[in-house]
């Protein structure tokens, strides 16, 4: 039994390192730490032994009334077991190493309960063990269930607890122990006894802190830059949080969302990045990557959104990750940061970051935020408060003031121009398509929450106001889109049907066109920037059965508008991940839309990074990039300028971030001074399929209708 014991001591150092492992602790000094304590306790062990020997000796030599006679610490050293020493040094090593990383996990106090039981091993006898064990787990749920009746009184609860998980316990034990005819228990085991109710009665009052994790596998053990977090939402169904590493541990997903496209580009990304070093880069991308699933489909989310644009994003980062890495300077750490279904833990996201400010370096920028929404500008105001700044490559609403970014704060960098430049694109557009008026029909499922959508439809109301014979209406259900929209009715005005709404509602808009026109086509259709998402999708447009055009906003150029120097340096980065392109051996990337693979801005046989790694039954080969996959690359490439290497001292850090004329993926020059973007970086382009149900058919302009008149300027 001793040699038993000796060697599950040794198996509890092993743990230690076995759980360090797990958590992603690659950095040398938690190895070090390990290791350290580890021979800690074999050299504990080993003095222990010949400590032993000379009180024993000293023992012995003191029966003739020598003074070390009356040493009660010297008698009780002298008569433990090596195990028992050996089981309470592995102890301590777990509370010191839990006191050093700050973090009490599943895994530590799991290890401390196994040192408890070992250490009650010590009696040969089965049933006292049994008594001891069943003594524990009783009482520790008891503990559990008079801690929640006590909730309303701090200190009526904290007495409830001391008294059921220390005294009783202790009393009980004594007389289950004579009722059962067991030798008096010493006072080793009444302190076995207390450790081990206490500890799975933590585990009991924090249930509510690890078992929804742990069941969802969200629940992440410190990692060696500390970077890495998951928390359960809600309903415990998804992960939300942060992960910058590919092994976050046994109980965290290495992850977000279940497509194996997607989760293949994260493994990737997190793969690539190494502790960071001075000078990197690191950047936070915030976005959606999971989805409430339906109730009777749980693989399915409830809108069957896929995310293809959030991919091109990832890819993007992949590529410039691959580039920084390439120019050996110094390197870009990506964290991937899940907000879930429409970023609705974009906040709680914010706050996870700016308590890990310190472990994400100085160079720290957060690039995303997915949708236009209230709890997005309250997470993007709560970084710049803390001093963190915020890329935003897809954000446009406007609502507190029209024409101004969706934050109109230094360290805000908004790529996109706002929604009332979009609203004045399309009022200009159709005053030169209709000279003698129109109306526009503007449908948007009201939101008060969604920036976005609420924007945009008074944007356009406002744009729409001062032409000569137009008018515009807001329709908030679709039943009131009439057959007054169809090409077939011939009275009164043209009707054009603008789509100001989230992408994830399109298919039921062209559904209701498709009720209402029946045999026949719309008018005019024209979509926002979010749309662009829907037509990302190669799979929504096959299935939508509308045989009609579209003419849609778009939230970044194509590859066509990549300068030479760019595309040489895509293509190579394409050919370095391959593997998660779907790309075949010796296969090269041709942009569609390049000299001498276009006609009249028709993407030829249109196929995007993402429809040939999607496609399964029907490949192709892909000739387009995405259109959010430019935009991701050039705010990576604009942080990267703009963040310095060290604060600056006696100044504000975000008015401080300056840079001057630092040249982007398309050409377009970038300047930034005292923390604002002189302009936008992405104009804003229209962009045509036709019909919408083919997705191999797109062209980079708008129809041929709606084409404006060169500037005479």
């Amino acid at each position: 039994m001793d040699v038993v014991l000796r060697l599950a001591a040794v198996i509890l150092a092993g743990l230690i390192v076995v759980r360090a492992l797990f958590a992603g602790a690659s950095g040398f000094w938690s190895i070090v730490l390990v290791v350290a304590a580890s021979a800690a306790l074999w050299a504990a062990i080993w003095l222990y032994g010949k400590l032993r020997t000379l009180l024993t000796q000293a023992q012995a030599s003191s029966e003739s009334g020598d003074w070390l006679s009356t040493s009660r610490l010297t008698s009780f050293v002298a008569t433990r077991s090596r195990s028992r020493l050996a089981a309470v040094l592995a102890l301590l090593i777990l509370v010191v190493h839990a006191a050093i990383t700050g973090y009490v996990g599943v895994w530590t106090i799991l290890v401390a309960i196994a040192v408890a039981a070992i250490a009650t091993l010590l009696s040969p006898n089965l049933r006292l063990v049994a008594l001891l064990g069943g003594t524990a787990v009783v009482f520790a749920v008891a503990t559990v269930f008079v801690s929640n009746i006590f909730q309303g009184s701090t200190e009526a609860r904290a007495l409830a607890i001391s008294v059921a998980a220390v005294v009783l316990p202790v009393l009980v034990s004594d007389k289950l122990g004579r009722l059962i005819r067991q030798p008096a228990l010493t006072t080793t085991h009444h302190a076995i006894l207390v450790v081990l109710t206490l500890m799975l009665g933590f585990l009991g009052w924090t249930r509510a802190d690890w078992l929804p994790g742990v069941m969802n596998r969200c629940y992440t053990l410190p990692t060696s830059t500390g970077i890495t977090v998951l928390r359960a939402t809600a309903d415990g169904d998804r992960c939300y949080g942060l992960l910058d590493t590919a092994d976050p541990g046994v109980f965290a997903t290495p992850a977000f969302g279940r497509d194996p496209v997607t989760t293949a580009l994260e493994h990737r990304i997190l793969t690539n990045n190494q502790p960071l070093r001075e000078g990197d880069l690191t950047v936070v991308w915030l976005g959606a990557l999971s989805c409430d699933p339906l109730p009777a489909d749980a693989t399915r989310c409830a809108d069957g959104r896929d995310y293809p644009s959030e991919r091109d994003q990832l890819r993007a980062l992949l590529f410039a990750q691959t580039q920084i890495a390439d120019a050996g300077t110094h390197r870009l750490h990506v964290v991937i940061a899940d907000a879930t279904q429409d970023v609705r833990h974009a906040d709680d996201i914010a706050k996870l970051i700016i308590e890990r400010r310190e472990a994400l370096g100085p160079r720290v920028v957060v690039i995303g935020g997915g949708d236009s929404r209230d709890i997005t500008q309250r997470a993007i105001n709560r970084l710049l408060d803390a001093g963190i700044p915020f890329i935003a490559p897809n954000l446009l609403a406007d609502l507190g003031a029209p024409g101004r970014p969706f934050v109109d704060r230094p360290g805000y960098l908004q790529l996109a121009p706002s929604n009332m430049d979009y609203a004045g694109d399309t009022a200009d557009r159709l005053k030169h398509r209709f000279p003698n008026g129109f109306r526009l029909d503007i449908y948007q499922h009201i939101d008060p929450t969604d920036q976005y959508t609420t924007s945009l439809v008074n944007d356009l109301l406002a744009a729409v106001k001062p032409t000569a014979g137009a008018t515009a209406r807001h329709l908030s259900n679709l039943d009131r889109i009439d057959d007054t929209a169809c090409a077939a009715h011939a009275d009164g005005p043209p009707t054009v049907l603008y789509f100001a709404d989230r992408w994830t509602r399109f298919a039921d808009f062209v559904r209701r066109i498709n009720d209402v026109c029946g045999h026949s086509r719309p008018q005019l259709v024209i979509a926002d920037v979010s749309v662009s998402r829907f037509m990302a999708n190669y799979q929504l447009r096959a299935v939508s059965n509308a045989d009609w055009p579209v003419d849609y906003y778009v939230g970044g150029p194509g590859c066509s508008d990549l300068t030479p120097e760019m595309f040489t340096t895509l293509t190579e980065q394409m050919d370095a991940s391959r593997d998660v392109l779907n790309l075949d051996p010796g296969e090269t990337f041709a942009c569609a839309g390049r000299a001498g693979n276009a006609q009249d801005g028709q993407l030829l046989n249109a196929c995007t990074l993402d429809a040939a790694a999607k496609l399964t039954s029907q490949p192709c080969r892909p000739n387009d990039l995405g259109t959010y996959l430019i935009s991701m690359w050039d705010a990576v490439l604009l942080a990267d300028a703009v963040l310095p290497d060290r604060p600056p001292a006696g100044k504000d850090y975000l008015t401080s971030l300056e840079t001057t004329a630092t040249p982007l993926t398309t050409g377009v020059l970038a300047t930034v001074r005292e923390g604002r973007l002189s302009a936008p970086t992405i104009p804003v382009r229209m962009w045509h399929v036709d019909p919408l149900n083919d997705p191999s058919r797109l062209w980079e302009r708008p129809s041929q209708a709606l084409v404006l008149p060169p500037d005479p300027a």
